[in-house]
């Protein structure tokens, strides 16, 4: 009867064939056994493994499984560099080009569907706050700056579109919005000099979600519609509370959730994440405002020891938002009044705008994107000042 297992000499040629090629699983094996080893920083063998020695030697996997452990780094680098081709001068010039002539044309579609369709103004509204906090977030999130969404303006306009959305008819939430809208995050626009900048998409996020809060609930306030309008119309009780604008429903109610965020903002800021923004660095709005003494939060905090700043700080904010929603009864009871004061911040910012274009973008613009102004050349068909004044180095020359 045969035997169907191999003899000794079969066995060893076995082995010796094992060993010159190894089978996939074995190396799977060895692979993951040394990777593991790797991240120990353990991958020389010892001296008395001579000979495995001599084969790490000739299958060079030390090589390369550093080269793995680096994958994630070099995947990094690789993006990194993509993101600089990117953003080279032409393609930032072409993207600002881009952007605006969409931002143009999204405010003067803002400004026909207000005075067209005021009703259905929250729609778009919801649309643009979609598309531009998500760019928004996705943006501070690779920059470092994701610390800036934990702020009020960013919870204000999460609350408007719970508001509008899934508690429409909710009267007193809806003049909480009111006053938020055309408190604190309206007269953000002139604490922090929001601009209407149509080519960058940062200033013109900004802008957005301070200002079109307030022209929704303009729109909801004087032009109502929906299922608030139906719920007025059917119910006398809520149609006396949305009439009436005392400071219970415009002031003192709307600091409570205020207050509610300000608690969870001075733990999540300065108590729980204080480690980690210190050590990785991170921005956030208390660093923004205290990094210089011109500032009006700079100039009462840094007062102060760096242990109280940021009581301080929060103490200067809550106070700042009261005073800002003091003047809600009358934008409330008065279109004329509430109307007025949205062109006057309007004007405000474009006037930021301008300022910004002829004091930055004309001279630091180009240097920011690498560019450098071009000459301007001599031209027959020029201005009459140009004209005149080539004339006259002319006929000087020639004198």
């Amino acid at each position: 009867m045969s035997d169907a297992s191999p003899s000794a000499p079969q066995r060893e040629e076995g082995q010796d064939a094992a060993q010159e090629e190894p089978s996939p699983s074995l190396l799977a094996a060895l692979v993951e056994e040394v990777a593991e080893l790797s991240s120990m920083q353990a991958l020389e063998p010892a001296a008395s493994d001579s000979e495995t020695s001599l084969d790490w030697d000739k299958l060079d996997i030390g090589d390369f499984l550093l080269e793995t452990t680096n994958l994630r780094a070099a995947a990094r680098a690789e993006v990194e560099g993509a993101l600089r081709r990117f953003l080279s001068p032409q393609r930032v010039l072409l993207r600002d080009k881009l952007t605006w002539c969409c931002g143009t044309l999204s405010m003067v579609g803002a400004a026909y569907w207000l005075g067209h369709s005021p009703q259905t103004f929250y729609r778009l509204y919801t649309v643009e706050a979609g598309v531009l906090l998500l760019l928004r977030w996705m943006f501070y999130r690779w920059s470092r700056q994701h610390y800036y969404l934990f702020d009020w303006c960013y919870i204000a306009n999460a609350m408007l579109l719970v508001h509008l959305w899934y508690a429409p008819t909710n009267v007193l939430l809806a003049k909480v919005m009111f006053a938020h809208s055309m408190g604190p995050l309206l007269w953000s626009i002139l604490a922090f000099r929001n601009s209407i900048v149509p080519h960058s998409l940062d200033k013109m996020t900004s802008h957005f979600m301070h200002f079109l809060p307030a022209c929704v609930c303009w729109c909801q306030r004087w032009h109502t519609s929906g299922p608030l309008a139906e719920r007025l119309r059917s119910d006398p009780a809520a149609a006396a509370q949305w009439a009436s604008g005392g400071v219970r429903d415009l002031v003192l109610l709307p600091m409570v959730p205020y207050l509610c965020w300000a608690v969870l903002y001075y733990f999540k800021i300065f108590v729980w994440s204080s480690s980690k923004i210190q050590q990785r660095n991170y921005d956030t709005l208390f660093k923004f405002v205290t990094s210089s003494r011109r500032s009006l939060f700079g100039a009462i905090v840094l007062r102060f020891p760096p242990g109280l700043q940021p009581v301080v700080y929060m103490l200067v904010h809550q106070l700042l938002t009261l005073l800002t929603m003091a003047f809600n009864t009358l934008w409330f009871s008065s279109q004329l009044a509430n109307t007025a004061f949205l062109l006057c911040i309007f004007a405000a910012s474009t006037w930021t705008g301008s300022t910004f274009y002829f004091d930055h973008f004309a001279h630091r613009y180009l240097a920011s994107i690498g560019l450098q102004a071009k000459k301007p050349r001599a031209s027959s068909a020029g201005t009459p000042t140009q004209s005149t004044a080539s004339d006259a180095a002319h006929s000087k020359k020639k004198s």
